[in-house]
């Protein structure tokens, strides 16, 4: 759970997240020391207030009383007491029914409006007043004055306070976040071009090269790789070269080893052949006891010569394919499907073969034929296969950012047999196919799955262009 929540993530989202946590639970502890602050300051301000409230009130009444109007109470208390706050005041009747005097019976703008403040803030901030601090001024003559701690007005003041500090600090939190989101954007952005280009080498794009990013230890790091991608370049290019040149060895040495037998082993069977049927003639000229043995000895001669024949004939195949340049393309490779049937009547070959020329030159057909010659006999001798199928077509040039691109050879050999397990390394047979393959500046990929077969895809240009032109390096990722 843990890592597909959080490890699966791209590293930018993890680190947003993490600043993101930071910042909230800073808001969080600023906000807690804010509204113990504010609760104790208000805790303060309305014992000062209520203090305030109690030594005006008994100001106003004794100098009331010093000017004998002390009957004039009620009206002129609420005018000296209309700008006191925290508090409320009231007259208590005979009855013990209170009456606001400050400050909601001061008629005014704004009189009797209270403004808003959530019950949850007003819960956090509100202190502990002991008895709401209720103070009681009596005076002789008059009703009671009640005065009553009431911290509304400075819960207001410090709600507005905090939430504009909220918006101030979310405001600022998110711009931060928006900043990074860009930043960390253009910096991991080279890190997602190094990521695609090591896909690239995996996949044996050894042309890749990465732009260099303004970042000074990202642009260390894009150096590095790209001389690692020419020096991985470069030993490709030499071990293909060595590779086609050992190719071309080896085929001439098959070459050489062909014409001996064609030309040294040939007629010397055929010359034992003959003689063997010259013997024969004489035996059944003798017309005596002696002639059926020599007419046995002779049939078994024959019968060892034919054999040597057709190993000949097949190791002759097997070293070079005699036709090859002077029949069409198609014709040998179809020739070649139906050797394999008749050599191994339970296996069943079906080929297709699309628009293809009569020939690609000898190392395209000579590498078209190896290839297929290795998967059929890799498919009977090792996956036991009964149905195999190859196909083989030729697509047209493809136009890629508007540069035209080169003709391919497309051809897929497929089986149902018991298939290739994943940890079996290639064969040397699979190996040099790849090579021949690669050598030509194709590709070549294997899939299989135990007991759901083989499928192998080569794919391999009509025209080598890098012996014509040097290749161009792909550039991957842009610079930052």
């Amino acid at each position: 759970m843990l890592q597909k929540l959080w490890y699966d993530r791209p590293v930018r989202t993890q680190l947003l997240v993490a600043v993101g946590t930071i910042n909230l639970l800073a808001m969080i502890v600023a906000g807690v020391v804010s509204i113990l602050n504010t609760r104790t300051a208000t805790r303060v301000e309305i014992e000062a207030s209520l203090e305030v409230a109690q030594r005006f009130v008994e100001a106003t009444i004794k100098d009331l009383s010093a000017q004998g109007k002390i009957d004039q109470l009620n009206e002129q208390l609420p005018l000296e007491l209309k700008h006191l706050r925290h508090v409320r005041i009231m007259f208590m009747d005979e009855i013990g029914q209170l009456t606001f005097i400050s400050p909601w019976s001061v008629q005014g703008e704004g009189a009797g409006v209270e403004p808003y403040v959530p019950s949850w803030f007003a819960r956090l901030v509100r202190p502990q007043l002991v008895g709401r601090a209720v103070r009681v001024v009596t005076v002789e003559g008059a009703s009671p004055i009640v005065i009553v701690g009431e911290p509304a007005d400075e819960i207001a003041e410090a709600w507005h306070d905090f939430s504009s500090l909220a918006i101030v600090l979310v405001s600022v939190n998110v711009a931060v976040l928006a900043v990074l989101y860009v930043v960390l954007g253009r910096m991991l952005g080279p890190l997602a071009s190094l990521s695609k280009g090591m896909l690239n080498l995996e996949d044996g794009h050894y042309g890749t090269r990465l732009a260099k990013p303004r970042v000074k230890e990202l642009a260390v790091i894009t150096d590095r790789f790209n001389m690692l991608a020419g020096a991985l370049d470069t030993a490709r290019e030499e071990n293909g070269r060595l590779y086609r040149q050992l190719i071309t060895v080896q085929e001439e040495e098959r070459r050489a080893v062909a014409n001996e037998l064609h030309d040294e082993a040939g007629p010397c069977l055929f010359g034992i052949t003959a003689n063997a049927s010259s013997i024969q003639t004489l035996a059944d000229q003798l017309r005596d006891n002696r002639s059926t043995e020599i007419s046995r000895r002779v049939g078994e001669i024959l019968s060892i010569a034919e054999r040597l024949k057709l190993l000949n004939r097949a190791l002759l195949k097997k070293l070079r394919p005699g036709p090859l340049g002077r029949v069409k393309l198609a014709d040998l490779l179809d020739e070649l499907s139906v050797g394999f049937e008749r050599r191994h009547p339970g296996t069943h070959v079906v080929t297709s073969f699309g628009n293809l020329a009569d020939s690609y030159g000898e190392a395209v057909d000579l590498t078209l034929y190896r290839c297929i010659q290795e998967g059929i006999t890799n498919a009977i001798r090792h996956g036991k296969a009964e149905h195999i199928t190859v196909d083989l077509a030729e697509e047209p040039p493809a136009r890629k950012s508007g540069k035209r691109s080169l003709a391919k050879l497309c051809l897929c050999i497929g089986d149902d047999g018991k298939g290739i397990a994943p940890a079996t390394p290639k064969g040397f047979g699979l190996s040099t196919m790849a090579e021949r393959v690669r050598s030509l500046g194709g590709s070549c990929t294997i899939d299989s799955a135990p007991a759901k077969g083989t499928m192998i895809r080569v794919e391999i240009p009509v025209q080598r262009t890098r012996s014509h032109k040097p290749r161009v390096p792909e550039l991957v990722g842009e610079a930052s």
